[in-house]
């Protein structure tokens, strides 16, 4: 059976602990309007909205379930919705089945038993499904720490990554190509993208060192073994319920270890989470003689006109 999963900081390294490699489905989009959009609400998130019209449209019929991840802010919603709309008739029969995965981001005792009895669910529910676990299933920690490496070094350009990255998430052949970039450094922190436009555009004006999203995937595709896995998982300050103070200093590393001049923030329109710290991370930069543009609101695919940048940003 195939397996697919929504939601970003995907915890690769687990899933490999038990097993699994599923196909990330986050950045799939459909935008054709289905029978699901009668009960999508304007607001949102863009993501769960994409993945509910895909599973109505049949787009993701060759896979046997979609794990929705409960770290990710949309994938509760896009979740509990799925299985509304089977309810209501709207969902196919042949669509993937939901399965919620609730992974807290937390390495106390009692965290390491929720989560422990939540894979065992997991296993169990995919094991009634017909999944076999893959004796030598690996994680993509490995491929996600080089693509953040090559684009601090300016050996990958900002959209390449993104795409290679999107690419092996997506169980698809991805691979790098070669690039010299130069001029000042850039990082791009804020809500996840679900395409590389913006970076390309970044890519035009100097480096595009380092992005939010891709340490977000690299810092929960770590660990192997079980137990080394949700350490890390504990350990990701980019996890969206990180419940430990440790985004800013996150961001404070990545101004000094990838030298950048500027960071470019950018948030969803229906955000409720990531624009809250913009004026931390603003006054950070501040601190550190850092420049710091804010973008404001962005769609999460946007197209060329939607970025108004210039040299400087």
């Amino acid at each position: 059976m195939r397996t697919g999963v929504f939601g970003f900081g995907a915890p690769y390294g687990v899933f490999a602990s038990i097993g699994l490699v599923p196909v990330d489905v986050t950045l799939h989009r459909t935008q054709s309007p289905t029978a699901a959009d009668r009960y999508i609400e304007p607001f949102m998130d863009p993501f769960a909205a994409s993945v509910l019209r895909g599973m109505v449209a049949g787009e993701f019929d060759d896979l046997d379930a979609i794990i929705f991840l409960r770290e990710s802010p949309g994938a509760m919603i896009a979740c509990q919705y799925a299985f509304e709309l089977a309810r209501r008739g709207v969902m196919p029969a042949h669509a993937p089945t939901p399965i919620m995965l609730n992974i807290l981001p937390a390495d106390h005792a009692a965290a390491d038993r929720f989560n422990r009895a939540e894979l065992a669910r997991l296993t169990e529910t995919l094991g009634r499904l017909g999944w076999v676990a893959e004796p030598e299933a690996e994680g993509h920690a490995g491929a996600f720490g080089f693509l953040v490496q090559a684009q601090s070094a300016g050996e990958v350009s900002g959209e390449n990554a993104f795409d290679t990255r999107a690419g092996i998430a997506a169980g698809r052949t991805a691979m790098a190509a070669p690039y010299a970039a130069q001029g000042p450094r850039f990082a791009l922190l804020g809500a996840p993208l679900g395409n590389g436009v913006l970076h390309a555009a970044l890519d035009t004006l100097g480096t595009l060192a380092i992005d939010q999203q891709a340490l977000d995937q690299a810092h929960a595709a770590r660990g192997t073994g079980l137990t080394d896995a949700l350490h890390a998982q504990a350990a990701n300050p980019f996890a969206a319920r990180q419940p430990k103070p440790l985004y800013l200093p996150a961001v404070a590393d990545i101004l000094s270890e990838h030298r950048i001049d500027r960071v470019v923030w950018q948030v969803d329109a229906h955000d409720d989470l990531w624009g809250w710290l913009m004026p931390q991370v603003r006054g950070l930069c501040a601190d550190r003689g850092v420049g710091f543009t804010a973008l404001g609101f962005l769609p999460r695919w946007p197209e060329p006109r939607d970025i108004v940048i210039g040299e400087g940003v």
